[in-house]
């Protein structure tokens, strides 16, 4: 399909009439996985989208979508899009309060919502949105259905399909690239969320971008697990997919990604640094707890994968003696283990939104699994550089995509210009002006470019710490080295204008308990455990060995429960809310610099 299409509209219309019954959504249900064809998708999409005009939908009116991944979502956001509507997508986990301030924030006129326990949120604030009109259940399960102020996704469907579709191609003709598509709430590591614009052409550009850095076409398919709601799982599981005509499966939930993964072998994956360190340390306990002469056997093995990672990285040909030990290693060791993660068919994997760490990067690349590192944020829709897949460079996060411009302003921060960058924040013009300035988006980020072209970012501007002796330390950089140890979950270096840097630590409980080989039923007995606290000072020794005196840390504590995006205190794609926790852990911290800290 050319890639000329000047919406997204346009290009699911250009791929269901090229690969018509081809799967294009699939998702398992009662223990079997079911289907929508590039055709299906089409009519369902435009029909919803014939409904949502007989519901008063406007050109520019917005519409709330507040549900899990699944193929009504992606078909009720086609449905907004072609009817000219703005989509304004929610996370599932969001509380009412959340709720409400999106929908009022965004003037939605309607919602799609999920299920019935999505429904019971909006319900809880409803008297607080004038201008919310009809909620649309995604559910089957329609007994909550009234027929008018709550209706079901397919009597939407059905009397779109009764009504025609010529006022749904009248708009759809009318459409402007230029003009906003959606409104993504970031979810932010401090404030109020606040709504980027996106325009159908930031949309399209930013899938013609990335597709010339996947290299990925209709022959590909991926696994849906991250919310549709952030703007990187919303380019993979739509945007890119409908430009290349990938098929889209749905992970039934968290719990079930392996499982999910083993049974429709996608071939491509997006992932984020949590979620590969977690698969990493799972991998590594299970070698500590390996017998002697297979643990010899799989550090034989990374050995040599990391070997021909390295040589054909630098653009080199591996000798026939490493390649020989590779063909061994991996029919011994990486074969068995990338069937054990389901991803057998892997060709493209990419991560983002936080920094993955070189050590983690590099061991799955011997295992044959090599992780394009991309960096971007909502404000540039998504993506702003990515690492090529023929020279990957982890600790960096790649050259700037194809049309798009990357700069280093004198104070360090990383600025964007593109057709790529948003179109500004929702009612708040303000805000806008500070973002963007001249054209150049301002990231908020520090980064540098290294000898290659290759951007490195080492902290958030306004994370950066200024010790009490004036020294600028990126904590990010600190506490990468600290993660992916066996045991710990998550680190926050502080020490902003104190005299020296400390941690907060909490743990993987089960892995601790593992590598110590004793019970620790609960959090709280790991906080003054003698055993955890030996296990994290060599850590900590280990890692200020490779650091500048000023970075070392000093003290660090146990936290005595994990962080979670329930308690604010990460965002929906695992980041750490950095203020709040330093905020909600204040005494722990002035513990640190008081005299009596043992």
């Amino acid at each position: 399909m050319s890639l000329a299409q000047p919406t997204l509209v346009h290009r699911l219309l250009a791929q269901s009439d090229e690969l018509t019954s081809t799967p294009a959504l699939r998702w398992r249900e009662q223990s079997r996985w079911r289907e929508y064809s590039w055709e299906e998708y089409r009519g369902h999409a435009l029909d919803f989208a014939a409904g949502l005009i007989g519901l008063g939908l406007e050109p520019g009116h917005t519409v709330g979508l507040l549900s899990h991944n699944q193929p009504r979502w992606v078909l009720s956001d086609m449905g907004v899009l072609a009817a000219g509507g703005v989509s304004v997508p929610a996370y599932p986990n969001s509380i009412p309060s959340q709720v409400a301030y999106l929908l009022s924030h965004s003037e939605a006129r309607i919602c799609v919502a999920a299920d019935a326990e999505q429904l019971r949120k909006i319900q809880q604030v409803w008297d607080q949105l004038p201008a919310l009109q009809v909620v649309v259940i995604l559910d089957d399960d329609e007994h909550h259905v009234d027929g008018e102020r709550v209706l079901g996704f397919f009597d939407v469907v059905e009397r779109g399909r009764r009504s025609g579709l010529a006022q749904v191609e009248a708009r759809m003709e009318a459409l402007d690239p230029q003009a906003m598509a959606t409104i993504v709430y970031t979810s932010g590591t401090t404030g109020p969320p606040k709504g980027a614009m996106l325009s159908h052409h930031n949309l399209v550009f930013m899938a013609d971008a990335i597709l010339q850095v996947l290299g990925v076409d209709d022959t590909h398919s991926s696994l849906s697990f991250l919310p549709l709601s952030h703007v990187a799982e919303r380019l993979q599981g739509e945007v890119v997919a409908i430009s290349a005509g990938i098929t889209v499966n749905y992970a039934e939930d968290l719990t079930t990604i392996t499982r999910d993964l083993g049974e429709t072998n996608p071939t491509l994956l997006l992932c984020v640094p949590r979620l590969w360190e977690k698969i990493y340390a799972t991998i590594q306990s299970g070698v500590a707890d390996a017998p002697p002469l297979r643990k010899r056997i799989f550090d034989w093995a990374v050995a040599a994968g990391e070997a021909r990672f390295e040589t054909e990285n630098g653009g080199g040909t591996p000798n026939p003696a490493l390649l020989a030990r590779y063909a061994i290693a991996d029919r011994l060791v990486f074969s068995k283990l990338r069937a054990r993660l389901g991803m057998t068919h892997v060709e493209a994997l990419a991560s983002g939104a936080a920094p993955l760490s070189k050590a983690v990067g590099t061991f799955f690349a011997g295992l044959g699994l090599r992780i394009q590192e991309v960096y971007g944020q909502t404000e540039c829709t998504g993506v702003c550089t990515a690492n090529p897949q023929g020279r990957l460079k982890f600790g960096t996060v790649g050259p700037p995509v194809p049309g798009v411009e990357v700069k280093i302003a004198d104070d360090g921060e990383i600025l964007v210009r593109g057709p790529n960058v948003f179109l500004g924040y929702f009612k708040q013009p303000e805000a806008t002006a500070e973002t963007v300035v001249d054209g150049w988006l301002l990231t908020g980020d520090i980064g540098e470019f290294d000898d290659e072209g290759y951007l490195r970012i080492t902290d958030r501007k306004k994370d950066i710490i200024v010790t009490a002796g004036g020294k600028n330390v990126a904590p990010q950089n600190i506490e990468n080295l600290l993660k992916p140890q066996r045991g710990v979950s998550q680190v926050v270096v502080v020490g902003d204008k104190r005299k020296f840097l400390s941690a907060l630590i909490t743990l993987d409980l089960e892995e601790m308990a593992a590598l110590l080989d004793q019970d620790l039923p609960d959090m709280a007995a790991a906080v003054d455990h003698k055993g955890v606290r030996l296990v994290l000072q060599d850590y900590v020794e280990h890692v200020n060995s490779e650091l500048a005196s000023y970075e070392t840390i000093k003290k660090f504590t146990v936290l005595p429960k994990d962080f979670t995006v329930e308690d604010d205190e990460l965002t929906p794609t695992l980041k750490v809310k950095r203020r709040i926790i330093q905020r909600k852990y204040e005494a722990t911290i002035d513990a640190f610099y008081a005299e009596k800290f043992a």
